[in-house]
C-alpha cells in the first residue's frame, strides 16, 4: 500500500521539553500554559480574548460553526489544502467549492476566488501560522 504524507514534523528537542513541562504540570488541557498562550495570542492580534483549539481541525469546525455555515451554503476553500478544510464545511451540511492556488505561493489564486464567487456562496479565509509560542 502507497502512502502520501501529508506533512513532515520539523522537530528540534524543545518541544518534547515543552511537552513534559505540561504533562509534569497534571494539566493536559486548560491549564496554565494554555491560560498564557490564549493571553499572550489575543494581545499579539489586539483581540480582548482567543480561544485555543486540540488541532487545526478542531479550530475549523469552531470557524463554521461561528460563521453560522450550515445546509444550503457553499463556502469556497483552496484546492490545494489538507482534508480537513473541506471536512469542516462539509460537517456542517455545506458544500465546499474549490478555486485554484497559485503555483507560485499556494495561497488561493485571487482570480480563481473571484471566479467562485456568487450570491449563494459564504466565503471562509483560512490562515495558517508559523508556530508561536510566547509562554516561555
Amino acid at each position: 500500500m502507497t502512502t502520501i504524507a501529508l506533512a513532515k514534523p520539523s522537530l528540534d528537542g524543545s518541544e518534547l521539553a515543552a511537552v513534559q513541562a505540561v504533562l509534569a504540570s497534571g494539566h493536559l488541557t486548560q491549564g496554565s500554559v494554555t491560560e498564557c498562550f490564549e493571553r499572550q495570542l489575543a494581545s499579539y492580534l489586539g483581540l480582548t480574548e482567543a480561544v485555543a483549539c486540540t488541532s487545526a481541525t478542531t479550530a475549523l469546525h469552531l470557524a463554521m460553526v461561528a460563521l453560522n455555515i450550515g445546509a444550503g451554503d457553499e463556502v469556497v476553500v483552496p484546492s490545494f489544502t489538507f482534508p480537513a478544510t473541506a471536512h469542516a464545511v462539509i460537517q456542517q451540511g455545506a458544500t465546499p467549492v474549490f478555486a485554484d492556488i497559485d503555483l507560485d505561493t499556494f495561497n488561493l489564486n485571487a482570480d480563481s476566488l473571484q471566479r467562485c464567487l456568487n450570491d449563494r456562496r459564504r466565503v471562509a479565509v483560512i490562515a495558517e501560522f508559523g508556530a508561536i509560542d510566547p509562554c516561555r
